[in-house]
């Protein structure tokens, strides 16, 4: 009997569908008929001209595949152009570049799912296309594409940005007219590592705390959404178009810079860049004294705040984004190299950064962020596994206490205690109450990490999916939510989606092993032990590593109980060692695969009594699946979390207008009349904060007035003046003798890139083709 042969291939997916077309058969069948064969002829002669591949006409519908991307759109355009006339054929089409999986039947795979949804979601005349297709697009000047957004498509994992094809005779949709839940980026940002112009190349730490402290600083604002450290990072020294990383980060705007350090002066250059257009909005370069450095952090983040407010609208801005911590420059210099030292995460890198923080310690013994550092480093040690996890919380927990002691309103601090109530203290009601307040005081990618991993012990699953799903929008570069997502998939015992998910978090972090144990489980769970056996062999890892000799051990469960016992004997000898709470894990998972209950209850109760961390998942763990009935095991588990009530998530709160009906009117005459009569607009170089300033008004009152009042941030407001005064301009002959791009700086706009762009989105045409019109009328 032979097996079917499967035929997996990169293509170019097109799915279309007649809209209205089961209605129109019920009402006129013979017009329904005429309208099915005219879109069958148009359909098959574009795809002989565009060398595509018809696989499936189902009634109203179509499927066919491409070779080439770029071929797939023109092939679409083509279509649109001959049926999207006053009576032709109201169709919508959807097109994705993706793996498609042919079985000689059906075609399945990422692919044909993706183009599914967005043909679903679009309109009649128009032509829709995933990101990824669009990347293919960037060099064809006779296609047109505009995005309309990231979306939730369903049953697909992350946000999707699509794009609509502009050529002439398509319909371009707008916004509300498509289906699917659309994702806001408005106010989305990732801060690129700055880069480190300075001579000497170990300054390389100054830069990484200039990014790091932005990124912090901005986080703060709400309703701002910052790419978290992580994922910002991952694209260090890589030349990548910006475009390009604004659409892998799923950010409108991006800011880059750079930090020189010179004897004792700091010179910090930065540029904020709307990613969508690949347009500069503002750049500014600092140089200030070393010893101001606190100083400088703040003014750097507050430019940006002020910025990214004037092209999207109103948000509140504190007096103060970067704190100033109690500390000499000196030390706070040697506290961004021991962190730089501990984030690279090797054994030998966390060891210099913790002896570079005692040192501190020493001379600055009130200096919180140091004393968390070092618990952070012994947590990395534990969890990495370069010490034991109860010897390692053991050494940094007085740490944490003084960083509480000294400061505990900083978000980190809050975190820290978090992480104790969960893993330590096995106190479910203090988790949440740290986690919020970490959330109050700052959101970080931190926190839906936590709550994720915090929820999913409790078995509330689809709040631990959303909160994941968060973390990876804000940080869709980090391992370590691949590992949490991939965990869920395996509490849910989806475990091919598990693998895939974790990975992911393997590929991106090739030296972790936090993944490792599941992959191998996931596949003796699906019944596959051979390739949990080939796996876990074949780890790059000492054969006397309890994370490979555990997993092996559980392999052979399955295929070869002799041989599992052996692996037994081994673990069982390694209690009395340093890998005892590696051994004691293994035991159990090995004990409970073999029907050993009794002995696997022994070993639970023996790790519960050692409060290994491990022990929160014991509830929804797959593995221990056959012991969750017993007496026993509930006695056991009360003993970890106990009985609490269940504690409600708080809601964010925001603020209400400050503006009452009556006070919005007086000052929306009174910001007109000003602009009229004083012209600020004229000043290249007007900001919100100095026009707010003219007006006698806090900076958040006028940006909340142009928000509520007018419907437009600073940008639209300040460049709508401009246009009309360019508008005026371009036909008063005394400004015969300007060019356009001079009568664009005598209305204000600053650039030539601004000015083109926001005429065009304004007016329809280019200046050339107004001033062309106008002086023909």
């Amino acid at each position: 009997m032979s097996s079917v042969q499967t035929d997996r291939r990169l293509a170019a997916v097109m799915f279309t569908d007649i809209i209205g077309y089961t209605a129109l058969m019920q009402a006129d069948e013979q017009k329904a008929a005429a309208q099915r064969n005219l879109h069958r002829q148009v359909f098959e002669e574009a795809h002989q001209n565009y060398q595509g591949e018809i696989l499936q006409y189902f009634g109203d519908g179509t499927l066919s595949i491409f070779k080439s991307g770029v071929e797939a759109v023109a092939c679409a355009i083509a279509i649109q152009q001959k049926l999207n006339t006053a009576d032709g054929i109201p169709l919508r089409i959807g097109l994705h570049m993706g793996d498609i999986v042919f079985d000689g039947t059906e075609i399945y795979g990422d692919g044909v799912n993706v183009a599914s949804r967005i043909e679903s979601m679009g309109v009649a005349g128009g032509v829709l296309i995933s990101g990824k297709l669009n990347s293919e697009m960037s060099n064809q000047q006779d296609i047109g594409t505009s995005s309309l957004g990231f979306f939730r498509l369903k049953n697909i994992t992350d946000p999707l940005e699509v794009f609509s094809v502009t050529n002439a005779g398509l319909t371009v949709p707008q916004r509300h007219e498509l289906g699917g839940k659309r994702v806001s980026d408005q106010y989305t940002i990732a801060v690129l590592p700055f880069i480190n112009r300075s001579p000497d190349q170990q300054a390389e730490y100054l830069s990484d705390g200039m990014t790091e402290e932005i990124i912090n600083a901005l986080s703060t604002i709400d309703p701002l959404k910052v790419t978290s450290r992580t994922s910002s990072f991952f694209y260090k020294n890589k030349n990548l178009p910006l475009p390009q990383i604004g659409r892998e980060l799923q950010v409108k705007y991006i800011l880059e810079g750079s930090v020189q350090l010179v004897s004792e002066t700091i010179r910090i250059s930065a540029t904020l860049v709307d990613a969508r257009e690949d347009i500069p909005l503002w750049s500014e370069t600092l140089t200030r004294k070393l010893d101001d450095i606190f100083a400088v952090q703040d003014e750097m983040s507050l430019l940006v705040a002020e910025k990214l407010r004037e092209h999207i609208g109103h948000f509140d801005i504190a007096d103060q984004l970067v704190p100033k911590p109690s500390i000499d420059v000196d030390d706070y210099n040697r506290y961004l190299k021991a962190r730089y030292q501990i984030l690279k995460m090797s054994h030998a890198d966390i060891d210099e950064g913790l002896e570079m923080l005692e040192s501190i310690i020493d001379r600055s013994p009130g200096f919180a962020l140091a004393h968390l550092g070092i618990h952070l480093g012994y947590t990395l040690l534990g969890m990495l596994g370069f010490m034991p996890v109860f010897d390692a919380f053991t050494k940094g927990r007085p740490y944490l206490d003084k960083a509480i002691a000294l400061d505990d309103k900083l978000p980190e601090v809050q975190l820290n205690l978090a992480y104790r109530s969960f893993l330590e203290d096995w106190d479910m009601p203090q988790t949440y109450k740290h986690l919020n307040l970490s959330f109050e005081l700052r959101p970080t990618v931190e926190y839906y990490q936590s709550m994720s991993s915090a929820l999913v012990t409790e078995g509330k699953l689809k709040a631990a999916h959303h909160y994941i799903d968060m973390a990876v929008q804000i940080d869709p570069f980090s391992p370590i939510n691949y590992n949490l997502k991939g965990f869920l998939y395996f509490v849910e015992e989806q475990y091919e989606r598990a693998i895939e998910q974790y990975e992911k978090s393997l590929e991106l972090k090739p030296d972790s092993q936090v993944s490792i144990p599941e992959i191998g489980q996931s596949y003796i769970l699906m019944g596959e032990a051979e390739k949990a056996l080939d796996f876990y062999q074949n780890l790059s890892l000492a054969d006397n590593d309890l994370l490979k000799l555990g997993g092996i051990t559980m392999a052979y469960e399955v295929i070869d109980p002799e041989r599992a016992r052996m692996g037994i004997r081994t673990l069982e000898k390694e209690l009395d060692g340093p890998q005892l709470d590696r051994a004691l894990n293994a035991l159990l998972m090995c004990q409970t695969l073999l029907g050993n209950t009794e002995k696997a209850l022994d070993l639970l109760e023996r790790c519960i009594q050692m409060r290994l961390p491990m022990m929160v998942y014991t509830q929804i763990s797959p593995i221990l699946k056959p012991l969750r009935g017993l007496e026993r095991f509930q006695k056991l588990s009360e003993q970890i979390f106990g009985s609490y009530p269940l504690v409600d998530i708080p809601k964010r709160k925001y603020k209400k207008s400050l503006f009452n009906a009556e006070e919005l009117t007086i000052q929306q005459q009174k910001l007109s009349r000003y602009m009229e009569q004083e012209e600020p607009y004229l000043d290249a170089g007007l900001s919100l904060r100095d026009l707010a300033a003219k007006l006698d008004m806090p900076s958040n009152y006028l940006s909340q007035l142009l928000n509520e009042g007018f419907g437009q941030n600073f940008s639209e407001f300040v460049n709508g003046y401009r246009l009309a005064d360019f508008k005026s301009k371009v036909v008063d002959r005394q400004y015969s003798h300007l060019t356009l791009l001079g009568l664009a700086y005598e209305s204000g706009f600053n650039s030539k890139t601004v000015f083109n762009t926001y005429f065009k989105k304004a007016e329809g045409v280019t200046p050339a083709a107004y001033r062309k019109k106008m002086m023909q009328e």
